[in-house]
């Protein structure tokens, strides 16, 4: 028997309401960048656009610049290889990671590190602004072991924790369901090649759609509104066309050609329910199961499950 899915009704609202899913990729004010390899000191050269960085495929929002040198917030890059606290003894920020056996101490003002109780020079010195901890760029790079790079066209910093450069591996490479969840949970980026339509609709519901073995390209539903996007090489989830189903439907970017067949993942927060199943070639929803995102098991909090029958067929490395 087939079952058909049907999305919730959307209704609009009288406003633009933001979304709390994603975020519009604004940039970040600062004008100048200094960094750390040749491929990359081009950058601290560049012009006055400023650019934006993006920490594990999001947006850093508190990123902050003093004397040409830009600071990221080390609450940004938690990581469960690391550990950070407190020592009020020496009024001091420490950061231990058993893994890497290191224990880092790190004071406001001073340009310089104690890393297993040797002092280690930084290109600049540390930053405490309102209760917050601000480290430079080539410290996150070199004694925190994250991925940094510098992408001149488009005039961004990627960042990628430890933890965020295996979800970056599976993305691009790994299990397909496991490859799907990351994602999903992805923030949408616009790259200027249009401007980013308001959402003006109600609900609670999230549908992502794939094309059969895929996990690098994607539909979006979120109230009323429909995105397509694909994963870059730098992982992040760049838009190519965006579609507003309600009011004058208009519509911007460039439309993706019909998926043959698809998977398809809906969720309700509200309810804490996945319902997840196939698409057509003609375009019909079939209902291949729900999971009760609630429950404790293996599927608890999943927003992606595995599909009878998948093999993927997009990695890149």
């Amino acid at each position: 028997m087939i079952h058909v899915y049907v999305p919730l009704m959307h209704r609009r609202s009288r406003g633009a309401v933001k979304m709390n899913y994603w975020q519009k990729g604004l940039v970040i004010g600062i004008t100048t960048l200094s960094l750390f390899t040749g491929s990359l000191s081009a950058f601290a050269q560049s012009a006055t656009n400023a650019p934006s960085v993006y920490i594990n495929g999001k947006l850093e929002w508190e990123a902050i610049q003093q004397r040409n040198r830009t600071f990221v917030p080390l609450a940004a890059l938690k990581d469960p290889a690391w550990s950070i606290g407190y020592e009020a003894k020496t009024r001091s920020v420490v950061l231990s990671s058993p893994g890497q056996k290191k224990t880092i101490q790190l004071k406001q003002g001073q340009k310089s590190a104690e890393v297993n109780g040797k002092t280690k020079a930084l290109d600049a010195a540390v930053i405490m602004k309102d209760g917050r901890t601000y480290v430079p760029l080539r410290f996150i790079s070199e004694e925190l072991n994250a991925f940094v790079s510098y992408n001149k066209e488009r005039n961004r910093v990627v960042i990628r924790t430890p933890e965020g450069q295996r979800d970056y591996d599976t993305l691009m490479g790994g299990d397909l369901a496991k490859a799907r969840e990351v994602a999903v949970g992805l923030q949408l980026v616009y790259d200027n090649t249009f401007k980013e339509l308001p959402v003006t609709g109600e609900g609670f519901t999230t549908t992502h759609t794939f094309p059969k073995g895929e996990a690098l390209r994607l539909l979006r539903d979120y109230k009323g509104m429909t995105w397509y996007a694909e994963v870059n090489e730098e992982g992040l989830l760049t838009v190519k066309w965006q579609k507003d189903a309600l009011g004058d439907k208009t519509e911007a970017g460039v439309p993706p050609k019909p998926f043959p067949e698809a998977v398809f993942f809906s969720e309700n927060p509200m309810v804490e329910l996945l319902i997840y199943g196939t698409v057509n070639k003609e375009g019909v929803y079939e209902e291949a199961g729900r999971i009760d995102q609630g429950q404790a098991g293996p599927y608890q909090n999943a927003r992606i499950v595995p599909v009878e029958g998948e093999e993927r067929t997009d990695r890149r490395h």
